[in-house]
C-alpha cells in the first residue's frame, strides 16, 4: 500500500489532482454504469408490461371462456314461489311446472316411549369391557369405561357414521341421517337396546314436474341445468322459466371491453412515450451536485421512453387490433357464396378514431338486440376455437376472440420473457428476472466489466500517487540540502 502524502513539500493539493485525473479516467466506467442502468430500467418497464399482459390473460380472458360468463343464464319464478328456489347453470333451459307432493326426509332413530330417564351417565353395554359397535357406515370403538356423553361425541366427530347423535337424559337418544331419501341405516343392537330405539326410514321428494310424476333422494336437486331447492310440500304449482341473461351478458363483455383497453392503454403509452436522449443517468458525482427535485426531475426524464417503438409491444398492439379486426368464421357465406365472418360490430363493438389507438367502444343496447336475435353470438364470437391449432400460438380465423387473444398474450409473454427475463405468469411487481435471458446475459457481462474497470482504475490511482508521492520526496530531499547549503555559507 502506497504511502500517500499531501503535498507538504511541493505546496500542491494532490487528493484534488489525483481527483481530477481520476474523473477523466472515470470516463468509460461511467458510461458503462449508466448502459447498465438503461437496461434494467427497460428490464423494469418490460416487467410492468408483462403483469399488465399476465393479468389480462388470467383474470379476464380466463374467466370470460368459461361457459358461465358467455352463455349465463337466468330463471324466472311464478305462482307458488315458497314452494322452492332456483337458480340457473349456464346449461339451464326450457319452463317447468312443479308441484311438490312431500319433501325428502332423513331417517331417523329416536328413544320411544319405553325410555326412562337415566341417573348415571355410564353406557351399560360397555359393562367394564372394551369393544365396538356399528354405527351408520362406520365401526365406533367403546372403551371399558365409556360414558354416554363421550360415546355420542366419538360418533358426531366421526365422519363415516353419517349421522348425527343428540342425547337427553329425560328424553333419549336422537340418531338422524346427514342425507335424506328411502334408506335407512345400521344401528348395532346393543344401542337399539339400552336406549329403546324406534326407527324410521327416510322418504324421497315426490313432486310433479310438466305432468311427469319425479322422485328425488335429496331436496336438492338439478333438471334441464336449474338447480331446485324444495322448501314446502302443497299449494298451487310453481312455474320455472330459464331464460338468457342478457344483462349479465352486456356486463361481461363491458368488462373485457374495459380489461382490453385497459392492456392497450399501457402498452400504447410505452411504445409512445418520449425518449429523452440527452438526459443520461446520473452518476454519483453529478447527484451531489444537485438538489434533491434537481435529480427527480432529471431521472424521470432519463427513464421516459424506454420502450419507445419497441418491436415485441408494437407486434403484441398489432395482433391484438387484428384479432378483434379480423372477425370469426361461422361457415356463413353471403349472397355471392362468399365467406362472410362474424365481425365485432355485429355485436356493438367499434373501435374509436385514430387517436384512441384500437380503443373498443361498446354499443350495449346493440349488444341486447343481438343476443335477442342470435342468443349463440357471444359464444361463437368469443368462444370458438379452431382444432386444428389448439395446441399451438398460432391463430386462425377459427378462432374466437378469446382464442386468438389467449395465443397472443402468450406469444408475447415468451418474447419478454426470452429478452428481459420476466414472468409468464406472475402479475406481481417485483417479481424477479431470470438471468438466462437475453437482457440478464448482458447484465452479467457488464458487471463483469465494471468489476475490471474498478480495480484496473484502483490501480491507475495507486500509480498516480506513487509518483506524486516520489516528486514530493525528491523536492523535499531537495529542500533540506538547499538549507543545508544556505546555512554553510552563512
Amino acid at each position: 500500500m502506497v504511502t500517500r502524502i499531501s503535498g507538504l513539500a511541493s505546496g500542491m493539493d494532490i487528493d484534488a489532482m489525483v481527483k481530477k485525473l481520476m474523473t477523466a479516467e472515470r470516463v468509460p466506467l461511467d458510461k458503462l454504469n449508466q448502459q447498465k442502468q438503461l437496461m434494467e430500467w427497460k428490464r423494469e418497464n418490460y416487467r410492468e408490461s408483462s403483469t399488465k399482459v399476465v393479468s389480462f390473460l388470467q383474470d379476464k380472458l380466463g374467466t370470460l371462456s368459461r361457459t358461465a360468463s358467455m352463455n349465463p343464464q337466468k330463471v324466472t319464478v311464478t305462482g307458488n314461489s315458497d314452494a322452492l328456489t332456483a337458480t340457473a347453470s349456464s346449461s339451464a333451459s326450457g319452463v317447468l311446472d312443479i308441484s311438490v307432493i312431500n319433501l325428502a326426509t332423513a331417517a331417523r332413530s329416536v328413544s320411544d316411549s319405553s325410555w326412562s330417564e337415566k341417573a348415571s351417565s355410564e353406557l351399560a353395554f360397555a359393562d367394564g369391557a372394551a369393544r365396538t359397535v356399528q354405527v351408520g357406515g362406520a365401526t365406533i370403538d367403546v372403551d371399558a369405561n365409556e360414558t354416554i356423553e363421550s360415546f355420542v361425541k366419538k360418533i358426531n366427530e366421526n365422519s363415516k357414521t353419517g349421522v348425527t347423535a343428540l342425547y337427553d337424559a329425560k328424553s333419549g337418544l336422537s340418531l338422524t341421517s346427514k342425507t335424506t331419501g328411502s334408506q335407512a341405516f345400521n344401528i348395532d343392537s346393543q344401542i337399539s337396546s339400552e336406549f329403546k330405539l324406534s326407527s324410521t326410514n327416510g322418504t324421497d321428494a315426490l313432486l310433479k314436474v310438466n305432468g311427469l310424476e319425479v322422485k328425488k333422494s335429496s331436496n336438492n336437486f338439478t333438471i334441464n341445468g336449474i338447480d331446485i331447492t324444495l322448501k314446502t310440500a302443497g299449494g298451487a304449482a310453481t312455474r320455472i322459466e330459464a331464460t338468457k341473461d342478457t344483462d349479465k351478458i352486456v356486463e361481461n363483455i363491458q368488462s373485457f371491453v374495459d380489461a382490453y383497453n385497459d392492456v392497450l392503454a399501457t402498452l400504447n403509452s410505452k411504445v409512445s412515450e418520449e425518449r429523452y436522449k440527452k438526459y443520461a443517468p446520473l452518476t454519483t458525482e453529478q447527484k451531489s451536485a444537485m438538489s434533491d427535485d434537481e435529480v427527480k426531475l432529471w431521472t424521470t426524464k432519463a427513464k421516459s421512453g424506454m420502450l419507445r417503438n419497441d418491436p415485441i409491444l408494437q407486434d403484441t398492439l398489432s395482433e391484438m387490433r387484428n384479432a378483434m379486426i379480423q372477425g370469426v368464421d361461422i361457415g356463413r357465406v353471403d349472397a355471392n357464396g362468399k365467406n362472410k365472418p362474424l365481425m365485432m360490430s355485429e355485436l356493438g363493438i367499434t373501435t374509436g378514431t385514430y387517436d384512441t389507438k384500437g380503443k373498443l367502444i361498446l354499443d350495449a343496447d346493440k349488444l341486447r338486440a343481438a343476443v335477442e336475435k342470435d342468443p349463440d353470438i357471444i359464444t361463437n364470437f368469443f368462444g370458438k376455437q379452431d382444432p386444428s391449432t389448439a395446441l399451438t400460438n398460432k391463430y386462425t380465423q377459427q378462432d374466437g376472440v378469446i382464442a386468438k387473444l389467449k395465443k397472443i398474450s402468450n406469444t408475447s409473454l415468451q418474447r419478454m420473457a426470452d429478452t428481459a427475463g420476466t414472468s409468464k405468469v406472475s402479475k406481481d411487481l417485483t417479481a424477479s428476472f431470470l438471468s438466462t435471458s437475453t437482457m440478464g446475459e448482458q447484465l452479467t457481462s457488464l458487471d463483469r466489466r465494471i468489476s475490471d474497470m474498478t480495480s484496473r482504475l484502483t490501480m491507475i490511482e495507486t500509480n498516480y500517487y506513487k509518483k506524486f508521492t516520489a516528486m514530493e520526496t525528491a523536492i523535499s530531499k531537495y529542500n533540506n540540502t538547499s538549507s543545508s547549503l544556505t546555512g554553510m555559507s552563512s
